[in-house]
């Protein structure tokens, strides 16, 4: 066997039974891949860059898509046409290049924040327009809902202030008032993130928050610290995922257990060191999202490889298998979205049956189907259900004693199209050069013939192919004896 497994980058050696390469494909059990489908624009372009989208259900639970650009707010239509939602009065937002939209609802009501312009609101069922939020809130980076309070942070001109809404009453921030209240915290740096819910979490540079509602308190909320010089890195790497939170820190990655607050490091020992090497810069964008049909979470990052600042690149974490993949996707904004549905009547607007982007039987026609969302440079929301990507695979370096012929490479992917390079050296100090890549043999075999001490191989499956699975290369080899 051609030493294959999970895709470990950090221990690949010699003999070492993982993969150094797993890119365009997610991670199986057992050290196995599985296809990734790329993404299939569904909706017509925003008129600049998404900087952020979400998904609200309404009192009939219906499902709402919103989505922001630097200049406007959108809702998606029934023919999955982007409306233009922006306020009737105040004229085109300001919302900053590179400064996202956040989501939050609180009842019917749809808050949207960026710390370019006022908080807005939307009222589902009600409003055509967003219009500024009631009781004059401070703009602000991020938001979320904790209990029953809508919860602001970052505030401009005070980056360690959090203030939250009266109980039940979005629209009011009056401190004092309705137990409406803010909270200045006086170490930890600026907030880069809140996650709401039963408790809500204050994510600082260098602290993590728990606030806990005291129901008839003057304080309104306890305040206690989870972790000290330690918080989030990168603002946009923080998303949350029923009771688990993930987020890049200082150190690398963390998955964080909301009901204890304790948080964990991943990657360590497989890929963490590879990442570090491979992110252009800390300061670079990243952004995240779930793809819960194949229990993920989803991190675009800017690789040290783009020449821009837009994040080219996904890393693919199975939180059940603990194990990651890559991909080459290059994306502006990730959201999981539920899809609105389309009927029969409505479906008129894509086509005919020859050419319909999707299937009939497909997630995207269903309404409330969790999928993941995302964005590109052609500014249109695309689902990742379109044609699986081409694949690539690299083993690490088979070693036997002496030198070694190699004959051929049987990979085991169910697919007959995929192609195989070898690349053969004397010693690990010399580069990788692989050879030319072989299709497959009708024995299944990628015929090769090339020798050394140290074997590495590359399988590849090329985009647009139908495949289930890849669990790993063996070669056909003769020994030759040492040189």
């Amino acid at each position: 066997m051609i030493p294959f497994g999970p895709f470990h980058p950090d221990r690949a050696g010699i003999n070492t039974p993982v993969a150094r390469r797993a890119e365009n494909c997610i991670p199986l059990v057992g050290g196995a891949y599985g296809p990734l489908r790329g993404p299939a624009a569904l909706s017509d372009a925003l008129a600049g860059q998404c900087e952020g989208a979400a998904t609200v259900f309404d009192n009939d639970g219906d499902v709402h898509v919103f989505a922001g650009d630097g200049t406007a707010l959108y809702k998606l239509g029934a023919d999955q046409l982007w409306d233009d939602v922006t306020r009737v009065s105040g004229g085109a937002y300001s919302a900053g290049s590179g400064e996202p939209w956040r989501f939050a609802a609180s009842g019917s009501l749809v808050v949207a924040c960026t710390i370019g312009d006022v908080p807005q609101k939307y009222q589902l069922g009600v409003s055509s327009n967003f219009e500024a939020l009631g009781g004059s809130p401070p703009q602000c980076r991020f938001i979320t809902t904790v209990r029953d309070f809508v919860l602001i942070g970052g505030i401009l001109n005070n980056e360690r202030r959090i203030q939250w809404s009266g109980l039940a009453l979005p629209e009011m921030w009056t401190p004092g008032t309705s137990s409406s209240d803010y909270q200045d915290f006086q170490d930890g740096g600026p907030i880069r993130g809140l996650i709401g819910g039963e408790v809500g979490y204050v994510m600082q540079a260098e602290r993590v928050t728990r606030m806990t509602f005291i129901p008839d308190s003057d304080a309104i909320f306890q305040f206690d610290q989870i972790e000290g010089g330690r918080g989030l890195a990168v603002p946009g790497s923080l998303v949350r995922f029923g009771a688990l939170a993930f987020y890049y820190g200082d150190d690398g990655f963390y998955r964080m257990d909301l009901g204890s607050g304790a948080a964990q490091p991943i990657g360590v020992g497989k890929w963490a060191r590879w990442f570090k090497d491979e992110l252009k810069s800390i300061n670079q964008p990243m952004i995240a999202g779930v793809d819960p049909r194949n229990r993920l979470i989803v991190w675009g990052f800017v690789s040290k490889e783009a020449t821009g600042s837009t994040p080219d690149k996904l890393l693919l974490y199975d939180w059940a298998l603990d194990e990651a993949t890559i991909a080459s996707v290059s994306t502006t904004a990730i959201a999981r979205l539920l899809t609105t549905g389309v009927t029969l009547d409505t479906m008129n607007a894509f086509g005919n049956m020859e050419t319909l982007l999707f299937s009939l039987d497909s997630p995207v026609w269903q309404g409330g189907e969790a999928l993941l969302g995302v964005f590109g440079a052609d500014k249109k929301l695309a689902y990742m259900t379109g044609e699986t990507l081409g694949a690539v695979f690299e083993s690490s370096d088979k070693q036997a004693g002496a030198r070694q012929y190699i004959n051929g490479i049987r990979p085991l992917i169910d697919t007959t199209a995929a192609t195989v390079a070898v690349s053969s050296r004397e010693a690990q100090g010399e580069s990788v050069v692989y050879d030319t890549a072989e299709a497959l043999a009708d024995t299944g075999v990628s015929p090769q013939h090339t020798s050394g001490h140290l074997i590495r191989a590359r399988c590849s499956a090329p985009a647009g192919q139908t495949w289930s699975r890849m669990e790993g290369m063996v070669d056909d080899q003769i020994g030759q004896g040492m040189r």
